[in-house]
């Protein structure tokens, strides 16, 4: 999948997952925003939006978003831009609050898909303090004994000093760690040319932020955001160097959280729609690539509806979680097992030798379903009707391939169901 398709995430996905979604928008702590970007009006917004701009929420919803925009239209075009295209997810703004003040603010801006309109999901984060201790070239002893960890080494990085935050985060006390390198806090995720580009930014800018993966004392591996900001005297030669060190632990896991809910199904965990279609697009590249043959097959329940109807959706949910689990002990590591919505189901194979091979697996899932499912303490039985399409090399269209499939499904459920046929 390109880049931008990776920050598109599917808002229906969400609202699917409404009582996951509404928790982690109306009880977290960072300020987050739903804005519909082409109209410019604040769509939604959680109460931790309101406290941090001095609004009310009913006056937030609904408001134009240059309202809190403290920066001129030409400068927020190229920035909106890169956030649709998904160059880049992650900016900085000047926001102004109901009282007039201007705050800089970190604003993580993912791409959001509703019923086809787009809309920015943004967490936001001020920034301000941050920022100005990075302009302020000199720490004060104030900022430094700031909640943010910080360290401050000679120009040969050896460090000088840390502060309380610095211990809390990392489980280092100054006397382990003055007169030692930050390298001791390296995690072993980053290569040589991750620091090397670093520390070529930093000479010539006197900058450098990024997101880096470190280690804790206890040894454990966590995200956070690091700032370094060379220090230099009144000949402009470095004397030392401060970093600031944001953990970004919570942040990181609130957005695992959305992702998984955009690309997985709510109920059986499985990949959803959008997610099947990205590993069939890969799979198909691996074919093409390698010269290979793989199956996609098309599963639809045979009689699904009347445990539905006799014991009600959430018996018929149970089961289609215990059907979703069948069908992943049936295929190998490599496959997968997506549910595309109500009772269907899909597979892809990837490489395949044969048709025989594909023919077994299915024989092996027919098997699997026909198993009985014991529900409320009675057990009912229930079947599956597969479509199979096979892909050489040859084949170009994802589209044609899941139609196939499809048709081959329709026709084993008219050649009586609870069996598979392959498009021919």
């Amino acid at each position: 999948m390109a880049d931008s398709e990776q920050h598109k995430l599917s808002y229906q996905a969400l609202l699917e997952s409404e009582a996951y979604f509404r928790q982690l928008f109306e009880l977290h702590h960072d300020v987050m925003l739903l804005i519909d970007y082409q109209f410019g009006i604040i769509v939604d917004a959680n109460p931790a939006a309101a406290q941090f701009y001095g609004y009310p929420l009913e006056s937030l919803r609904g408001m134009s978003v240059s309202r809190i925009n403290a920066q001129q239209e030409s400068e927020i075009h190229p920035i909106r831009k890169r956030a649709i295209t998904g160059e880049q997810n992650i900016f900085t703004f000047e926001h102004r609050l109901a009282n007039g003040s201007i705050r800089t603010v970190e604003a993580h801006i993912s791409t959001v898909i509703d019923k086809g309109k787009s809309l920015f999901f943004s967490i936001i984060h001020d920034i301000t303090e941050r920022k100005l201790v990075e302009n302020e070239l000199r720490i004060t002893t104030a900022a430094f004994e700031s909640q943010e960890s910080m360290v401050i080494t000679d120009a040969n990085s050896v460090i000088l000093k840390i502060n309380r935050a610095f211990t809390n985060t990392t489980g280092y006390t100054s006397e382990e760690v003055v007169g030692q390198t930050p390298n001791l806090l390296k995690s072993g995720r980053h290569d040589a040319d991750f620091y090397r580009e670093m520390w070529e930014t930093l000479n010539r800018t006197g900058k450098w932020q990024g997101e880096v993966w470190d280690r804790r004392k206890n040894g454990e591996i966590y995200p956070k955001w690091l700032t370094i900001t060379a220090v230099k005297d009144d000949d402009d030669v470095i004397t030392h160097y401060v970093g600031l060190h944001l953990d970004i632990t919570e942040r990181k896991q609130a957005e695992e959280i959305i992702n998984n809910m955009a690309y997985h199904d709510h109920l059986t965990r499985l990949p959803n729609r959008a997610l099947f279609y990205d590993r069939l697009q890969q799979a198909m590249a691996q074919v093409h690539r390698n010269n290979s043959l793989m199956a996609v097959l098309m599963l639809d329940l045979d009689h699904f509806k009347l445990i539905n109807d006799e014991l009600g959706h959430e018996w018929g949910d149970q089961a289609l979680v215990e059907v979703g689990n069948r069908l992943l002990q049936c295929i190998r590591a490599t496959d997968t097992v997506a549910r595309l919505g109500g009772d269907e189901f899909s597979i892809i194979l990837v490489d395949v030798t044969s048709e025989e091979v594909v023919s077994k697996m299915a024989e092996k899932i027919i098997a699997a379903i026909g198993q009985p499912f014991v529900l409320k303490g009675s057990q009912y039985k229930m079947g599956v009707s597969i479509g199979i399409s096979l892909l050489s090399p040859d084949d170009q269209d994802m589209e044609s391939c899941i139609k196939k499939a499809d048709t081959a499904m329709y026709q084993a459920k008219e050649s009586g169901r609870n069996c598979y046929r392959i498009y021919d």
